[in-house]
């Protein structure tokens, strides 16, 4: 029996953009909805959370779009993490009138440890459970891939597609075991990125004054889609 990741990528070989990148976007923000409708009041959760300082700039955002996370649970989460803060920062520290610069090494023993304090209470001390989860379902996803890249039904879908974007590209070439999957992914893939190349150079002709009256295709959003190629990310 075939596991639920499989069925996804191929569904996704359908969508614009990296196969990959979609199933694990929508699997970490299927994992962020569980957490604030769910999960918000586990304790171990919210002792990790304290300590990654919430989630990372990506995920926290994800965590405020429609269907993510909702006020309740944010709220819950983030009065948490404040408090915890405010608690760990230090008392403020008398005045100095000795005209010392405030390089951490310049001033005194007592003023610098109250900086380091202060620095280390901003500073998150865990990782961000969203990144965590989200490498767990890129290795998962690239697994699935690799396991199943010499099936007709998934090489056919994966001719359809997009291709992978070099990030995950890169990682599945890191999970090659045989010549022939190391073959089957740069067959696949080499004449995507040259196609998207070759679209790249026409937009770049066409914006030559003197092709201004050709009329743009494919190639128009071709810019937006080398860069989704090049870095991956978030599905567009």
């Amino acid at each position: 029996m075939r596991p639920q990741t499989y069925f996804d990528l191929l569904e996704a070989c359908s969508q614009p953009g990296c196969p990959v990148c979609h199933v694990v976007h929508a699997s970490t923000k299927r994992y962020l909805q569980n957490l604030f409708y769910e999960n918000v009041n586990d304790v171990e959760l919210r002792t990790q959370l304290v300590s990654s300082r919430g989630f990372c700039n990506q995920h926290a955002w994800m965590a405020l779009e429609p269907g993510a996370g909702d006020a309740l649970g944010v709220a819950i989460i983030y009065h948490d993490i404040l408090g915890n803060v405010l608690n760990d920062l230090p008392s403020p520290q008398p005045a100095a009138h000795n005209g010392l610069t405030t390089l951490l090494g310049q001033i005194p023993h007592q003023l610098s440890t109250a900086v380091k304090a202060a620095i280390k209470a901003l500073t998150p001390q865990a990782p961000c459970p969203g990144c965590q989860q989200r490498e767990g379902y890129t290795h998962l996803a690239i697994s699935t891939l690799m396991e199943n890249l010499q099936e007709d039904e998934f090489s056919d879908a994966q001719t359809g597609s997009e291709g992978l974007c070099l990030p995950h590209l890169r990682l599945a070439l890191e999970q090659v075991k045989t010549s022939q999957d190391f073959n089957k992914l740069l067959d696949l893939h080499r004449p995507k990125l040259q196609g998207l190349r070759d679209e790249l150079a026409e937009l770049i002709r066409k914006n030559d004054y003197r092709y201004q009256d050709e009329e743009f295709g494919s190639e128009r959003n071709a810019w937006r889609r080398a860069v989704r190629q090049t870095v991956g990310g978030k599905p567009i």
